[in-house]
């Protein structure tokens, strides 16, 4: 009886171990603190840096979202984030936004510089074309 006793507890301790150093390798595995998307956003047209962007890094593996926005001299920084492949947006009022996919953090840091398209400082092409046919 007291056999008995002993091998269910130890079973069960046992288990409980392997459960915990399961969690405690699964976090390990995944935190990264050196893991970071920095970089600057600037105007394509002028080169100036654009405060206030709004950057955005949503995870594929959760769906999760971490945001950040550009400071005066268009630089940006989402630190210490989990290991994984991300989707990254920059959205500003009358700029267009721009979306980089499928961007993988692991061990360091990655740089990403973005110039964003403002349409009103584009000049449309109106060019007169004159079609010309060998006959």
């Amino acid at each position: 009886m007291r056999k008995t006793l002993f091998m269910k507890v130890l079973l069960i301790i046992s288990c409980f171990l392997i459960f915990c150093y399961q969690n405690i390798y699964a976090t390990e595995k995944n935190t990264c603190k050196d893991c970071s998307f920095t970089g600057i956003v600037t105007d394509a047209v002028t080169k100036k840096p654009i405060a206030n962007v709004v950057v955005t890094a949503k995870t594929l593996e959760t769906n999760e979202a971490y945001k950040a926005v550009t400071d005066e001299f268009g630089q940006y920084q989402l630190p210490s984030l989990p290991n994984g492949t991300y989707n990254l947006r920059f959205e500003y009022d009358n700029y267009r936004p721009v979306e980089k996919r499928n961007l993988i953090v692991k061990k360091n840091p990655a740089k990403l510089n973005i110039e964003l398209i403002n349409p009103d400082q584009i000049e449309e092409d109106h060019h007169n074309w004159l079609m010309k046919f060998d006959i």
